[in-house]
């Protein structure tokens, strides 16, 4: 062991988390160095898709339409159905042709009008090769077969020793900051004795990942998730890309041996219902559906992040979408950080905005899950939003005042329903945990509103003048805050004519912060904007009281 390297981050996990960490860190200007104790990426579907929010992120960094190109094949791929077998299911359903993302079935024109981005299906072992590919060309030092050892922090720096698994070779990387993105069995985690709250294992699966040509069958009649509910059969069978990879989840009792490969294919046989169907089994994984939150994200310089962070079921959908938005939040603060624009105090908002997130869509995956650790038949508290959208003709709504029904339905999409409260947002009331806000209107705490500005031809959202720095907004060519903001560095932007939707006057502005969110707004156009605006930039910085 002899090589000592330093590095700013140092990224322990090279999944979907962590290779999203390496690429919003670059965008901050941060270079980190990524490990990964595999020989590459996932070769596992696993997650297989993402939601509203994540495709916004994604969109920042160019890598929307890549991820939404490489997953079309299992674009079509939603619904939750039940049925005694494949083919029982195919004899009832009705042919179709399902829009790419349930944003744009018909009748939610209203949540369409929220975002530049719709959510997208794209397995994990199909997108993760896009950001490793991403975040090796802008930069980053990616070490696959590279394992950790140990590591220790103190009060200015954090040590790793990591080996690669090939070779052999020890190195030691002195590091300012580690983020933990090493999966539902963090090492990290475990070593540093995290607390966590939540049920546990809630079941017992085998992961069936297996081949079977089932192209003409399934045409026209797609499906996400089809539950299989027998007395001596439960699972889920799971499409991967509507032709002739799958996964099936089979309940099975731990306390009797592993099905043989010729159970299994009996088993793949009968959930079919097929008769001269060919099945390969790719790989079989027992898993447990879980749900464990940690109750602080935050170690010292160690951030815990995705899986690490949060293990919930896979039901509804926000695993690997909580985790990408995870280590946006934190990598703008830890670029701030590192280049001594903020003090180390804004680090400690990221645990106080995100573990409650985290938390949150942990219980209600678990809440979808019945005995068996598989989705339930009827799940009406998770759905209940879209199932009213859909069956109740109450969606001719204002363009930019959805009631709370409609965010709801869009929180499940990927819509960011919920407000942030901490010390880098600026606001009178204080909550503590999950709060749920109301129609996106540019409140303090919440993702700035979408808006499409510019001519049709080559029109942008509001979202993507966002991502790097802070900007500020007016609703009118307002010079004086537009000189307050260039004498502090800040890019301000003008939106004449969206006062209303905005809900504050033309004199106003509005603070937004890297990640897209509402930092600080002002109704009105104080004696000294450049005071006002320096004093609020330091409060969410570096935590400072406010100046009267």
């Amino acid at each position: 062991m002899e090589t000592i390297k330093q590095v700013p981050v140092l990224i322990v996990g090279g999944g979907i988390s962590g290779l999203s960490a390496a690429l919003f860190l670059l965008k901050q200007g941060i270079t980190p160095m990524l490990i990964e104790k595999h020989n590459g990426t996932s070769i596992h579907p696993r997650s297989r898709g993402f939601d509203v929010r994540t495709m916004e992120l994604y969109r920042e960094i160019g890598l929307s339409e890549p991820i939404r190109e490489a997953g079309k094949v299992l674009a079509p791929a939603w619904g939750i159905h039940t049925s005694s077998s494949l083919d029982a299911y195919l004899e009832k359903a009705k042919p179709k042709d399902n829009p790419e993302s349930p944003i744009k079935f018909k009748g939610l024109e209203s949540l369409v009008a929220l975002t530049p981005e719709a959510g997208a299906r794209c397995t994990q072992d199909l997108a993760e090769p896009i950001l490793l590919q991403a975040a090796r060309q802008r930069g980053a030092e990616i070490l696959f077969n590279t394992e950790l050892l140990s590591f220790s922090q103190n009060g200015h720096y954090t040590t790793a020793v990591i080996r690669n698994r090939e070779t052999g070779t020890e190195y030691t990387i002195h590091a300012d900051y580690i983020i933990a993105a090493d999966g539902a069995k963090s090492s990290i985690r475990e070593t540093l004795n995290v607390p966590t709250v939540g049920k546990g294992a809630l079941g017992n699966l085998l992961n069936i990942y297996f081949e079977a040509d089932l192209t003409q069958y399934v045409k026209k009649k797609e499906f996400s998730l089809l539950r299989i509910d027998e007395p001596d059969l439960k699972g889920l069978l799971a499409s991967i890309n509507n032709s002739d990879r799958w996964v099936f989840h089979l309940s099975y009792d731990p306390k009797t041996p592993l099905p043989s490969n010729e159970q299994v294919i009996n088993i793949l046989q009968k959930v079919i219902g097929l008769p001269g169907i060919k099945i390969s089994i790719l790989s079989v994984l027992p898993w447990n559906p879980t749900v464990r939150v940690v109750t602080e994200m935050q170690q010292d310089r160690i951030f815990l992040a995705g899986d690490s962070a949060h293990v919930m079921t896979p039901y509804g959908g926000k695993g690997a979408n909580s985790g990408v938005q995870d280590v946006h939040n934190l990598c703008w603060k830890l670029g701030y950080v590192l280049k001594g624009k903020a003090s180390p105090a804004l680090l400690k908002t990221y645990s106080t905005e995100r573990q409650p997130i985290g938390l949150r869509y942990a219980i209600a995956s678990g809440e979808m899950a019945n005995e068996y650790g598989l989705i339930k038949k009827v799940i009406l508290k998770f759905y209940w939003a879209f199932i009213s959208v859909m069956t109740i003709s109450f969606l001719r709504l204002k363009r930019f005042f959805p009631n709370v029904a409609i965010l709801q339905l869009g929180e499940i999409l990927g819509l960011p329903a919920y407000r942030y409260y901490s010390t880098a947002v600026i606001q009178d009331e204080q909550h503590t945990g999950y709060v749920r806000s109301g129609p996106l209107m540019a409140q303090t705490g919440t993702r700035f509103p979408h808006f499409w500005i510019g001519e049709e031809d080559c029109r942008i959202s509001t979202l993507d003048l966002l991502g790097k720095g802070f900007v500020l907004f007016t609703t009118s060519d307002n010079s004086p805050w537009a000189l307050a903001a260039a004498s502090i560095n800040l890019t301000a932007y003008s939106l004449p004519g969206r006062e209303s939707a905005l809900a504050f006057k033309k004199e106003g502005a509005i603070l937004v912060r890297p990640d897209g969110f509402v930092a600080w707004r002002c109704d009105n156009l104080p004696s000294s904007p450049t005071t006002v605006l320096q004093n609020a930039m330091t409060r969410i910085l570096h935590n400072t009281p406010p100046h009267h």
